[in-house]
């Protein structure tokens, strides 16, 4: 049907949608097939699932083969909890901070390109980068954590 080659944590795989229906599709990644849920954009709930239809031998991996791409992005944490979640699908055009900054409620920390349009992703709260989850170039779902911002210490008055 379709042929795409994904680059996922710098890593390329070539996926071939197989079959295609308006709730579940069947994918070959790298000649592994997956059946997968589809799930509508901008619903919230579950995310789509994916597994693997008929399990395949894996080769033995030698001691320094890489090991494979992480799977999905962490999902936002509970509010307050200090995680930056994508306002919705898009393209992260580029990544203002890096671990260790401390930034300003506000401030700018990715730039999004969603529907032909630049979004910035601003900072929620004062604080220090703890993790960066994206990297010039990711595509990224609705909710899907961006950076992680620590807040300051609390000091008494």
């Amino acid at each position: 049907m379709s042929e795409y080659v994904l680059k996922i944590a710098g890593r390329e795989y070539r996926a071939e949608v197989a079959e295609l229906t308006a709730e579940r599709a069947r994918i070959l990644v790298n000649g592994e097939e997956y059946s997968v849920d589809l799930v509508e954009i901008g619903r919230s709930g579950s995310a789509a699932t994916a597994a693997p239809r008929a399990p395949a031998a894996s080769p033995p991996r030698s001691a320094g083969a890489p090991s494979p791409a992480p799977g999905p992005r962490p999902a936002a944490p509970p509010s307050g909890a200090g995680g930056v979640p994508a306002p919705l699908p898009g393209l992260v055009l580029e990544v203002k901070v890096k671990e260790g900054d401390v930034v300003s409620a506000g401030q700018p920390v990715v730039v999004m390109e969603a529907m032909k349009m630049e979004n910035v992703v601003p900072a929620p709260h004062n604080g220090t980068v703890r993790r960066v989850f994206v990297a010039n170039g990711d595509s990224v779902g609705e909710g899907d954590l961006l950076v992680e911002i620590t807040r300051p210490e609390m000091t008494t008055l």
